[in-house]
């Protein structure tokens, strides 16, 4: 992709512009290799959550816009995608795409700034006074996390992507449902796995009416921070039956391979320790 420097080798270029969350760094560089499509188009990708302006002259010329939808004017001002795709040329292709996000691995996961992948079930038991080892023997050998508890996080987290689903042409969530027990198809709650990410990929070709690679997309597209997947609870395995997770499975910590009971007491000792930064606290365990 071209960003520091214009060269005449991508003056020469159409300019396809990617408008995404981290989900479109993979689909950006994607798009880069495909044979055909790489070789004509200059790919550049706009982050949109940390509010990356787009000049005009960039959107005047760009021949293929590929974005999130964004709605909220409020929000988003410049950027709310109406807007965006009225500066386009008007021959230019565009494709919007799924901001795709999963809670069934992980239904008590909380967003938030402070204290990356918060657990509300072992926040709560933490808050309620016991100490981290006796926490986690809850946490990890109780009926604390409950099926009904699991089965109403993640409906209504399901509700919320099938409308989030129909603003873009790309169809995903019933290709999770299908196949979520069998693989892991999700690293965190929004970082999609391998095959997801080459399922938007050849979407995105086909709407575009772009041929496919003769080999697949699979050699093309990389994966989204597989440094990190976030250990899922051996009771939220067994409820929803996955195929590929226990107690005894090991799982990619930066750096480490971790079972969900020692991941879980890492993030005890952080708590205990005070330290608000998770992240880069289990790029040290």
């Amino acid at each position: 992709m071209c960003r520091a420097h214009v060269t005449m080798e991508c003056m020469s270029k159409e300019l396809c512009i990617v408008h995404a969350n981290c989900q479109g760094e993979p689909l950006a560089e994607f798009l880069g290799r495909v044979p055909g499509f790489g070789e004509r188009h200059e790919v550049r990708l706009y982050t949109n959550y940390v509010h990356e302006p787009i000049a005009d002259a960039e959107l005047g010329r760009c021949a293929v816009f590929i974005y999130q939808p964004l709605l909220d004017e409020s929000k988003w001002g410049e950027l709310v995608s109406r807007r965006l795709l009225a500066k386009l040329p008007g021959n230019a292709r565009s494709v919007a795409i799924p901001s795709m996000f999963f809670r069934h691995y992980w239904p008590f996961w909380e967003g938030g700034e402070d204290f990356s992948f918060r657990d509300r079930v072992l926040e709560r038991l933490l808050q309620e006074g016991l100490s981290g080892a006796q926490a986690l023997q809850v946490f990890l050998h109780t009926n604390v996390v409950n099926g009904p508890d699991m089965e109403s996080l993640a409906a209504a987290a399901l509700k919320h992507e099938r409308i989030k689903e129909s603003l873009t042409p790309i169809k995903y969530v019933d290709l999770i449902l299908e196949r979520f027990r069998e693989e892991m198809l999700f690293n965190t709650v929004n970082h999609p796995g391998h095959a997801l990410l080459c399922h938007v990929g050849r979407e995105v070709l086909r709407h575009l009416g772009e041929p496919l690679p003769e080999d697949g997309v699979e050699p093309y597209m990389s994966e989204l921070h597989p440094e990190f997947r976030m250990p899922i609870h051996p009771r939220v395995a067994a409820h929803w039956g996955l195929a590929f997770a226990n107690d005894a499975t090991l799982y990619p910590v930066y750096g480490r391979m971790k079972t969900f009971a020692q991941y879980a007491a890492n993030y005890v000792d952080a708590r205990s320790l005070g330290i608000d930064d998770l992240i880069s606290y289990l790029r040290l365990r």
